[in-house]
Order: structure tokens, then sequence, then C-alpha cells
């Protein structure tokens, strides 16, 4: 294979099998475009002249997948090698980093797929044939931008003659960088190549950080290790691969030079190492946390449908994107104050007596206490409004129609992304536009719905949303509806405890915070959104991550990091052909 055009299914790309692991023709599925001779940096694990398994992308998900069960009593078997192209937001990132400039011009070049809320999904993480020659264009255009002007900032060689030491120098310090690993010799003398035909140093140069810029050692990750001889079929990832998964798991972007550096002297090689640059790279690139954990809770908690959401004008016409904005920071403040500064719970969020709010959104929401256009802390007065997360706009609104309030909407979101329950599909042909009626609130016109066909789906979500029932189309609190007392008693069912009873918003919060479900809940979603999938026994990283977070009382910080002490953080199985 020559070219990224030769690419083959996303899950033949994403699990190898023996016959598949090609990297002496780069990945083997995943091309060669910017590889020059058709190698990739280290040790080949795989021969050359095996073919490519050639198959299908699996069925993208639309719920959280059931846990698989381990079968391991020391919870010790990881998933399968991977190789998964960077997220939009993590290839514009490393470009920002690895060109160490904030105003590299970027094209839309990758469509990420949104699967379950999130950009993450390793079986649509490719690079399809249309898509390969903007990756060229694009990597031309940048390089044409970066070299000569800002030849001196991305790289601290300082020589510029065209010998060879010098050239290679070049070569060592951007690829490494680049690629996130030492580059091979046999890598930097085919690069070497390349740059020895250009006339100057900048040229050279220039030629160099086309090709890296479109080479799947810079447009992947790289999850593949090497044989652990003393246990057969498992892999263990190397120190930069370990490094890789670290700095985009906590910042989104590729390693520092700190965390290079530790990959280069080995310090990498335990949980105690691994944690210590964890805790670092919290401490020193907090923006970037805070960013990355947001990306998280917007996909999980479905936090941006608020965003996308419009409202009737002749119900609500002052629902502005300042109001929507307001919302968001509303909540993203407070949940960067209760996992990052205050170290708490996600049991936490839901039950805070205190929120952000500026004097518009405390208008919006019928409060006093607050002014000004910052959001500040505000401590809510009991009765005031129900605390918790579950009471911020951004939930309420984003899960609400155009023109009125959704049970339906707010309970299937408790159900399905906080207690990780899957929710049968409606039956065919089921209109799923309630009855109009002026006369009924929307609890009384969804009996009426759940009796025409629809009970299957709607018990398991309506009587949890009717808790919420106090709140409007766009989180206003309200005591009537058609000239009606809000009845916001309601029910969950199929837990645990049989069910659990309610009146109001309050008690769903105190449920939910109480709940062993939701802890775990929250571990599978950020399991998937970490790694990108589920395979077969990913039960044992789940366990392991829960022990982990059980032991620090689930503090969302402590859910995060007990992600990299788990087994498939640092090593791999081999998958058969399937």
């Amino acid at each position: 294979m020559s070219t990224l055009s030769s690419l083959v299914s996303a899950r033949a790309c994403r699990r190898y099998s023996t016959a598949a692991l090609l990297l002496a023709a780069p990945f083997g599925c995943l091309g060669s475009l910017g590889d020059p001779d058709g190698s990739s940096p280290g040790d080949d694990p795989g021969g050359e002249d095996d073919p490519p398994v050639i198959g299908k992308p699996p069925a993208v998900p639309t719920e959280i997948p059931e846990v698989s069960t381990c079968a391991a009593p020391d919870k010790s078997t990881p998933g399968p090698r991977t190789v998964r192209r960077l997220t939009v937001e993590q290839f514009e990132a490393s470009v920002r980093d690895l060109l160490k400039d904030e105003s590299v011009p970027f094209t839309s070049i990758f469509k990420d797929e949104a699967v379950l809320g999130f950009s993450v999904d390793a079986n649509n993480l490719m690079i399809r044939d249309s898509t390969a020659a903007d990756i060229r264009d694009w990597a031309e255009a940048t390089a044409e931008w970066a070299i000569p002007s800002k030849l001196n900032s991305i790289t601290p060689v300082t020589c510029r003659t065209m010998d060879e030491s010098c050239r290679q120098e070049f070569i060592r310090d951007f690829g490494r960088r680049a690629f996130r690993a030492p580059l091979a010799d046999e890598r930097v003398q085919a690069y070497d190549d390349l740059f020895e035909a250009e006339k100057t140093f900048e040229d050279g140069a220039k030629v160099v950080v086309t090709a890296m810029l479109q080479s799947p050692n810079f447009l992947y990750r790289r999850e593949l290790g090497t044989p652990d001889p003393s246990n057969n079929g498992t892999f263990n990832l190397s120190q930069h691969e370990i490094a890789s998964n670290l700095s985009y798991m906590l910042t989104g972007t590729m390693p520092d030079d700190t965390l290079l550096a530790a990959a280069d002297a080995g310090a990498l090689g335990t949980p105690e190492q691994i944690a210590l640059q964890a805790e670092r790279l919290m401490t020193e690139k907090r923006p970037l946390v805070e960013a990355e954990m947001m990306r998280f809770m917007r996909g999980w908690l479905q936090l941006n449908r608020v965003r996308d959401t419009t409202k009737a004008a002749e119900v609500f016409e002052g629902f502005s994107e300042d109001l929507k904005l307001a919302m968001m920071t509303e909540t993203t403040k407070l949940i960067v104050d209760v996992a990052l500064d205050k170290g708490g719970s996600f049991s936490d969020l839901l039950t805070a007596n205190y929120t952000y709010l500026n004097s518009s959104l405390a208008a919006h929401y019928g409060l006093n206490g607050a002014g000004g256009t910052d959001l500040v802390m505000t401590t809510l007065a009991p009765g005031q409004r129900d605390p918790g997360i579950l009471a911020h706009g951004s939930f309420l609104a984003g899960h609400a129609t155009a023109r009125e309030s959704s049970p339906t909407q707010r309970g299937k979101m408790i159900r399905t992304r906080l207690l990780c329950h899957p929710m049968p599909k409606p039956p065919p042909g089921v209109d799923p536009n309630l009855p109009v009626d002026p006369t009924l609130t929307t609890k009384e016109r969804l009996e009426v719905h759940k009796q025409e066909g629809c009970a299957g789906c709607h018990d398991q979500m309506d009587p949890i949303g009717f808790g919420f029932e106090h709140y409007d189309l766009v989180g206003r609190w309200r005591d009537q509806e058609v000239g009606k007392p809000i009845d916001a008693t309601g029910k969950i069912i199929n837990i645990p405890e049989g069910e659990f009873a309610f009146d109001g918003a309050t008690p769903v919060a105190d449920y939910l915070a109480k709940s062993e479900e939701v802890k775990e809940c929250m571990v599978r979603y950020w399991s998937y959104y970490t790694f990108g999938d589920t395979w077969e026994q990913d039960g044992c990283t789940y366990d392991v991550a829960n022990a982990e977070a059980a032991a620090n009382n689930y503090a969302i910080k402590s859910v995060w990091l007990a992600l990299a002490k788990t087994p498939h953080f640092t090593r791999r199985v081999q998958v058969e052909d399937e």
C-alpha cells in the first residue's frame, strides 16, 4: 500500500489480527502518505508480506453497550490492540502545540460522527479516500505557512546548513514530537533522503514537515505495544504509547516535553510513575484539563443540546444565544468547582446548594442575589429553587420541546445517561406527537399518549421526568399549567430497590446521588470516552476503575484518574481474525 487512499474498513484498521500488523507498510491498512520509506517509527511487530484484513465496520451503538463480564479473577484482562485517528479537536490541538502557534490555519478536513454524544468512537475515526487529498493539500499549505517564518519557534535546532548532522537533528527533533515517539534510524534516513534532495535548509524542512503532518504516525494514535514474554497473547504498550494515552486522556492534545522526557527515560513503567505525571498535568495544564473534562461532561450529560435547541417565539421569545451561553457557563462553572476545586463527586453535583448566576440568568430564573454580567457563585436559599445540576437551564431547556416541557426527554436522559438502562425502541408507526388539548397539562397528555400503545417506553421515562414539571420549557419555575396546579409526583422503576416514588426534583436528585448505578454508569461512559470503544471482557476495566474510584468516594477526579490504573491503559491483547 502506498497512499492513504488504500484504506480499508475502520474495524480492520482498528482491531488488528496477527496477519494485519503491517507496520512495515505503515500501519498496514492505514496507508503511507507522508512516510517516504513505507515504514513506521520503532520496531515493526508485523511481517511486511502479510495482507491486511478487510472487513465491515460494526454497527454504531445507540446506547452504551452492556458490560462484558470479566472472566479473569485478578481483573487483568485488557482490550484489543488499537490504532485510531485523532479526533478533530485532538488533531487541531496537536498541530497548534507541534507548531507552537495558536494561529495555525485549518480547513475542514475531518467530519467526526457523534456516537453516544461523543466524537471519539474508534470505529468511525478513519480516513476515507476523499479525505486523503484534503490532508495533503492542508499539510502543504501549513508547511508553507510555518516555514521559514516560524522555523525558529517550532524547533530548538539552530543550525541551518545542509550537512547531514544538521538535517537529521531537525528530523529527529520535529519527528519525535510529531509522532510522539523517537524515530528509528531507518525512518530518519528516509526523511533525510527527502530533505537532502532540496537546495536549502528551509526547503528541506518544509518538505519534511509536509510529509510528517500527513503521516499516519501523526494522524493516528498507536496503541499496539510489544509482546509480553511472560504472558502469551498480551502486549505491553510502550512508554511513549502510555504517554500519548495519558496526555490525550487528560488534556486532549499531544504529550508535553516533560511527559515525552519521562517516556524517553522509561519513567512511566509503574502505576505510581503514571499517577505522578497525571497529577502534574492536572496542575500544570489546568485550562486544558478543564476543557477536556467538559468535553466528556457535555457529551455524557447531553449538555450541548441547549446550544442547538430553539423555542417558539409565541411561547417564549427571549431564548437568545446569550441566555444559552449563560446556562452552559453556569453548568460548566459548577462542574469545574465541584470536580477540580473541591475534589467532589457527581453526587455533590446533583445536590449542590449553590450555583453560578449573573443578573440576566438570575432574572430568568426569578432569583435574587446576583448582579452584573459575570456569573458568580450564588447560594440558593431554602425553597428558592431545587439544588443541583438537574435544576440548571442547560438540562431543563435542552430537554424540552420548542413549545413545552418534556418529561419524556428529561426522564430518558436520566434513565439512559445516569442509570445506564437501555431503552426499548418504540413500536413501528407510533405518532410521537402528544394529543392537542388546551385543557390538559403536559403530564395529563402524556398519560393519554401512553394509553395509545406507548407504555413500554414511556413507563420507563415519563414518571422520572414528571419530577421536573415545576420547570417549563426554558427552565423557569412554575406552580401552574393551563390553570391547574403542577403535579410533580412520579417514580423510578426497574431499579435495585424495585421502585422509588417521589414528589419534585429534589427527591429525584437525592436518590440519584446515592445510587450505585449512577456511579458505575459514569465509569462506563468515561471509559468509552477515553478508550473509544467497548470490547470483550471490558468488565475487567470497569471493575478496576470502580474499585479505584470507590476507594476515593467516587470523586469525579478519582473516576477519571482511575482509568489510567486499568489493565487496558498499559496493556493489550491480540484479537484473532473474525
